[in-house]
């Protein structure tokens, strides 16, 4: 198991340096990543992300729309949450909770 999950990982890094991903389909790599995303899921989740990226282009063409947009991308992050296996859903928590502290270590 643990050589799948390392050439799994090796395979991912070594696509990452061919080509600089963009919005939706750098979501969806990380969260691949992160998360070991089967094909099922990334196919199920791939319309959110990229529902996702069109509502953080418009927030930034039109600021006026950033908490309708919000509130549109938390609805989204519910149901990318539901593709998710229990054991998923835990690591998602525990990897957001560490973003959020970085983020606001480097604030200070």
């Amino acid at each position: 198991m643990k050589k799948v999950f390392i050439v799994a990982l090796l395979a991912m890094s070594l696509t990452g340096f061919a080509q600089k991903k963009v919005g939706a389909e750098k979501m969806l790599d990380k969260m691949t990543t992160e998360l070991l995303l089967t094909p099922d899921q990334q196919k199920q989740v791939r319309p959110f992300f990229e529902e996702q990226a069109a509502l953080k282009a418009d927030t930034k063409a039109n600021p006026s729309h950033e908490e309708a947009n919000k509130a549109k991308s938390k609805e989204i992050g519910k149901k990318i949450n539901a593709v998710l296996t229990d054991d998923q859903k835990q690591l998602n928590k525990v990897i957001k909770e560490k973003e959020k502290a970085a983020k606001e270590a480097a604030a200070q």
